[in-house]
């Protein structure tokens, strides 16, 4: 069988194209292999340094040696991956039975290219493999692997799996539905990879790979997966479109011989799925804090796994597996009679280090060097609630182009630096948050503008604004009687309140102690677990409840004896 041609997509990053090329052109097969090069085209508003770049990955690829033959096909003007991803592949799967796929930031083990085609024989007319995966740091062990997820770095398929492809989104979201693999699709409700994929079918984002995932769980297909890892993500910078803060994966070591042995069952290895269970193990028990990027948009699993635990998940794996004790505790724990009962055991938010965090991240959100923050974690990609959207624009619409927004404990302008984005310029905002003393200091003198300010009290903030929406986000919980609170605010008269990702019982009020995961930062203090019968009980004697708000997809949090929940309402004064 003919070797497998290579298909690399580019655009503007000639050092990284020049790392991809230069390890493809050690592999052992590269000078029998034929190479084709996608390269876009500028976008319409295109800087003069981008320019220059993309002039510089023509040249590059124009002047390649190496392969038995390169052909360069260059976009007359800017398509995106997305488009780049599918119609590359369509165009070189016409000529061709099978294809590797490789990214312009990915370095390979001199074996990959033997790993890839030796798999695309071996797994040729085996329809349960969609693909053959090249990137492994999370998961130590003897043999290859399969697991449900695909690769979509550094990769293989063939031209009847890429038939599968199902440009639809829509669609897929709508069979997912009905035949109640939404769960499945969402690892099991710890990534709303559902959220991704409506993202992409109405046009927020552009990513296939969010498709290409929904049309492996609608298949029911697996990915095979090395041993030991055959590439190596360097896209981790500021010139990468979905790059993290760090390169988790620096210290990866690739492959050092050729590992194409597959005396394995075709079937999802428990041992990796338990690598898997442990991330979203740690994802469960830290989303008041964060919630994974969007892994999806071109980066999959790995961006959200390395953004968030690859260290711990990296040197933890095989203690997780055998449950060794010494693996770090963190969530919910204790039924506690009084605040300082648990206050005593606890360090809060009066923290510096984690003042400094909030600090710092805040500050990257407003400077744009990041998209927003959630408890000092910043995220290069923007997330929000659809429906919070939604429900903000009607209010601002009501009145007359304008929103006047009461945030009570709202961090550093968390809030509005996520939403305001999401707005038109038009749109008359202003968003004031209440907060302590030290937040309320440093917003005024380094994050306010002319329509984010900072206030020590509610009748402070008041006395200058009327304000619309009351937003209690993530925060009933940390007050030390949260009940009172509700009165006082419910006392304001404001129009619209909204509570967002709070953690409920249904029937229980639960005072716990919260330790945050290590990967965040080291912190523990008292978090209430109110009841949601209580909660709405209360509002209700002045409030009616318009709409309900799921963040995290039905996600609970074990507490061993109960569920606790995740959930939001946006309530209307009657």
């Amino acid at each position: 069988m003919p070797l497998a041609p290579i298909v690399i997509f580019c655009y503007n990053r000639p050092w990284h194209l020049t790392q991809t090329l230069n390890a493809l052109k050690t592999n052992v097969l590269a000078k029998e292999s034929q190479l084709f090069i996608f390269c876009d085209g500028a976008k319409a508003n295109a800087s003069e340094t981008d320019v220059l770049n993309i002039n510089k990955v023509a040249t590059i690829c124009n002047d390649l040696t190496g392969f038995a033959n390169v052909t360069v096909i260059k976009a007359p003007s800017n398509q995106g991956l997305q488009a780049s991803v599918t119609g590359g592949l369509n165009f070189v799967l016409e000529k061709f039975e099978n294809v590797i796929v490789v990214e312009d930031d990915v370095v390979t083990s001199s074996y990959f290219l033997q790993f890839m085609n030796d798999a695309l024989v071996k797994y040729k007319d085996q329809k349960k493999v969609l693909t053959i995966g090249s990137w492994n740091y999370y998961y130590k062990t003897e043999r290859n692997f399969f697991n449900h997820m695909p690769d979509t770095i550094a990769w293989a398929t063939w031209r009847d799996r890429w038939k599968l492809f199902e440009p639809d989104g829509k669609k897929l979201h709508d069979q997912l539905i009905e035949r109640k693999l939404i769960n499945k699709f969402n690892l099991g409700g710890k990534y709303n990879f559902e959220n991704m994929l409506k993202l992409q079918y109405t046009g927020q984002i552009s990513s296939w790979a969010i498709r290409w995932t929904a049309v492996a769980v609608l298949n029911d297909t697996l990915t095979l997966y090395p041993k030991v890892s055959l590439s190596q993500h360097i896209g981790f910078d500021t010139a990468a479109t979905n790059s993290n803060e760090m390169d988790y994966n620096k210290d990866l070591v690739l492959a050092q011989s050729n590992i194409s042995d597959f005396d394995i069952e075709v079937k999802e290895d428990p041992a990796s799925v338990a690598g898997f269970l442990y991330v979203e193990n740690e994802i469960k028990n830290s989303l008041s804090y964060i919630k994974p990027e969007n892994p999806l948009s071109g980066q999959k699993i790995k961006n959200a796994i390395s953004k968030f635990i690859p260290y711990t998940l990296k040197q933890g794996i095989k203690k997780i597996i055998k449950k060794d004790p010494e693996i770090e505790v963190s969530g919910w724990f204790g039924n506690y009679s009084s605040w300082q009962e648990v206050e005593k055991q606890c360090g809060g938010y009066n923290d510096n280090l984690v003042f400094e965090k909030v600090k710092q991240a805040s500050l990257k959100v407003k400077n744009g060097e990041a998209a927003f923050e959630r408890d000092s974690v910043t995220f290069n990609k923007l997330e929000f609630d659809e429906k919070l959207l939604s429900f903000f624009k009607r209010v601002a619409a009501e009145k007359n182009n304008a929103l006047n927004v009461l945030d009570f404990g709202g961090s550093l302008g968390s809030s509005y630096f996520q939403y305001r984005q999401l707005f038109d310029k038009t749109v008359a905002i202003k968003w004031n948050v209440i907060e302590q003393g030290h937040f309320v200091e440093f917003g005024k003198k380094e994050i306010k503008n002319n329509e984010l300010d900072f206030f020590y009290t509610i009748q402070e903030c008041l006395k200058e604004n009327k304000a619309d929406v009351l937003i209690l986000s993530s925060v009933l919980s940390y007050i030390k009687e949260p009940y009172a609170l509700l009165k006082e605010l419910m006392s304001l008269s404001i129009k619209y309140i909204v509570i967002d990702r709070n953690l409920f019982l249904k029937d229980e009020d639960r005072l716990t102690k919260q330790i945050v995961p290590s990967s965040i930062y080291k912190a523990s203090y008292p978090c209430w677990i109110l009841s949601e019968n209580t909660v709405l009980n209360l509002l209700g004697e002045k409030y009616t409840v318009i709409d309900e708000l799921e963040p995290y997809n039905g996600l609970e949090v074990d507490l061993k004896d109960k569920k606790a929940y995740f959930k939001g309402v946006i309530l209307k004064i009657k």
